[in-house]
């Protein structure tokens, strides 16, 4: 928060008098037309003084982002605080610390998807590591002394076994890729400066023009020593803010599985493709239901038999991953629906300005 909050707006109304807007003189602020005034005069800011609205509309890209029913209320609260000009400014004022944004989860995910997106980090940049793990998912095990025999019940129990084992590895599969992830995250400076522009100022957001959108950062003390900040051309600024962020991405499984198929850009669950773990479960049971109703076939061990489940199971997903790979395309909020992930974004939210 921003120290005295009344304050605060008090210095937002200080400015604005001081460029030519409604009038006002502060009880909080000592001297304040004078402070007003040193700060239109020392940062030359030209043009007449004036407040945005109190709420814009969400961009349609960041309400697919931010989830069902798009943003509301506070949420849409301009990043801009005032206009001198043309100017569209942020004001962080006082000594203390200043919030980054609201923080809330839809927020907090809306602008990790676009921030990652800004940073180039799409699926098709990760669909790699995930192919990698993919194939290490059926690779092949000694089943050979598991002493189970060859009658119909043993071949339901070794069909079961088969069925644990194959998930067993796909669990291993997604806890990996899931850590692929977050170490993707937590080493791209391009993710943390984007997702810290961001948060800053609103760009995807609000749109570029928007009038919601903030360009201009002006930090001040409440006697009137400013800087201004021009967040659209001064990237060492940005930086020198997302250095203090550091968002840490984590991502949670998610084990509801009436909820699997959701995500931002699909709140009903509306697929093309089964998940993950939907898709390994489903070729599992299909496959060695088939085969357990194939009884063994003369002169084969259950070794044999646990080879040819796990072979036509690793045949099935290899041709159901190509279709998945084209499915998903370069939206990484698909490939995270489809390993049924979500991102959980924690990040300093008290920044000197």
């Amino acid at each position: 928060m921003e120290g005295d909050t009344q304050t605060a707006y008090d210095m937002e109304k200080v400015i604005v008098s001081a460029a030519g807007g409604p009038a006002f003189v502060s009880t909080r602020i000592k001297n304040s037309k004078k402070v007003g005034q040193k700060i239109i005069k020392s940062l030359k800011l030209k043009g007449d003084g004036s407040f945005p609205k109190n709420s814009y509309s969400a961009s349609s890209k960041w309400n697919k982002y931010f989830g069902p029913g798009g943003a509301k209320g506070a949420t849409l609260t301009p990043k801009t605080d005032l206009f001198i000009g043309r100017k569209r400014i942020s004001l962080k004022s006082g000594s203390g610390g200043a919030r980054l944004m609201s923080g809330s989860p839809n927020e907090a995910r809306a602008t990790f998807y676009s921030a990652a997106e800004k940073a180039g980090l799409t699926s098709d940049k990760m669909i790699k590591n995930l192919s990698k793990h993919m194939e290490n998912l059926l690779s092949s095990t000694n089943m050979a002394q598991l002493g189970i025999k060859g009658s119909k019940t043993d071949l339901k129990k070794a069909g079961k076994f088969a069925s644990i084992q194959i998930l067993k590895k796909a669990d291993a599969a997604h806890h990996a890729f899931k850590n692929d992830l977050r170490e993707v995250f937590k080493a791209s400076s391009k993710f943390a400066n984007a997702f810290t522009f961001e948060a800053m100022t609103g760009d995807i957001k609000f749109g570029h023009n928007s009038n919601g959108t903030a360009e201009y950062f002006l930090v001040t003390d409440y006697q009137g020593n400013a800087q201004l900040h021009n967040a659209f051309s001064d990237s060492a600024y940005v930086k020198k803010i997302a250095s203090q962020v550091q968002p840490d991405v984590g991502f949670k499984s998610s084990q509801n599985v009436s909820a699997q198929l959701r995500s931002p850009t699909n709140p009903k669950g509306k697929s093309g493709y089964y998940t993950f773990f939907s898709a390994v479960g489903l070729s599992i049971k299909m496959i060695t239901e088939e085969e357990i109703n194939k009884g063994l076939l003369l002169n084969e061990g259950i070794f044999d038999f646990f080879k040819r489940v796990f072979n036509r199971v690793k045949n099935w997903l290899s041709n159901f991953w190509s279709g998945v790979k084209k499915a998903i395309g370069d939206k990484l909020e698909d490939l995270l629906a489809f390993m049924t992930l979500e991102p959980q974004i924690r990040f300093n939210n008290n920044i000197k300005w």
